[in-house]
């Protein structure tokens, strides 16, 4: 699956073709989506380290447990039919089951209607617990991304939404692998946690900023260590992959970035439900 809007790196395919001969487990896996635009606008700038955090950090550490919880329909590879002939992706019951035209509820649009590639990943892990969904970071595409705030504020309208929507719907989902706290089911429960309560966070986290730098109240130091592992591990992860650009994305994105999309994105898609 790839969008119209979506450049393909010529030996992507190679990578993700090699990537499934080499396990049949392998239902389904993705590349990571790069900026295409990113010197266009200011807008199409922090989008830049935004895309690298959901599509490469995030998608990587999801991987480890074989569970990518949202394989993007811009530039993904499905396993159709396993090699004894076993419907994967045409089975019968995720064709019912996506497929269906009885909608009704405000969580049933948003699942079926705004958010399917997610709905279908979801469908996937919950019918073939057997099987992995996966990422292939050698594989690489380039996608077209908002220059303005009004054509980012409606797509992440519906990106967002169905985000909320179907996190709850994966804490459903019982074959996740792992145990108690090291499972995938606690990353999906702190990912739900983390994305309701993202605004507050984020009016705190200015508060406590200007309670320091008017110096009404002393930084405690925990929180100082935690602040600093939350920034210094991104930082690493630049230095490991050889990618020092994007300590300029990284800044750039938390100076301009952080305020739109921790804060009015959210915000506006709640309003917009």
């Amino acid at each position: 699956a790839i969008d119209a809007d979506t450049r393909v790196d010529e030996m992507s395919l190679t990578h993700m073709v090699y990537a499934m001969d080499q396990s049949d487990k392998i239902l389904a896996l993705c590349g990571e989506t790069k900026v295409d635009n990113k010197w266009q606008t200011w807008v199409t700038m922090f989008q830049v380290f935004e895309y690298y955090n959901n599509h490469h950090m995030k998608k990587a550490f999801e991987s480890a447990f074989g569970c990518v919880t949202c394989l993007p329909r811009c530039f993904t590879m499905y396993r159709i039919i396993n090699d004894d002939g076993k419907p994967l992706l045409a089975d019968d019951h995720v064709y019912a089951e996506y497929l269906r035209n009885d909608i009704d509820s405000l969580h049933e649009q948003n699942l079926f209607h705004l958010g399917e590639d997610r709905m279908l990943t979801t469908l996937l892990l919950h019918f073939f617990p057997d099987h992995c969904l996966t990422y292939v970071p050698e594989a690489q595409c380039f996608t077209i991304v908002p220059h303005t705030l009004r054509i980012l504020f409606s797509q992440r309208r519906r990106w967002i939404n169905p985000t909320y929507h179907n996190l709850l719907e994966l804490t459903k989902v019982k074959t996740m692998c792992g145990v108690l706290c090291c499972s995938m089911k606690t990353v999906v429960w702190l990912d739900l946690i983390a994305c309701m309560i993202l605004p507050a966070s984020t009016v705190y986290a200015c508060y406590l900023i200007f309670l320091v730098a008017a110096g009404k109240t002393q930084f405690s130091l925990l929180l100082l260590v935690l602040y600093g592992l939350l920034i210094g591990v991104q930082l690493v992860v630049f230095i490991i992959r050889s990618r020092y650009d994007f300590f300029f994305w990284f800044i750039f994105f938390t100076i301009v970035g952080v305020p739109v999309f921790y804060f009015f994105l959210p915000l506006y898609a709640f309003w917009h439900m």
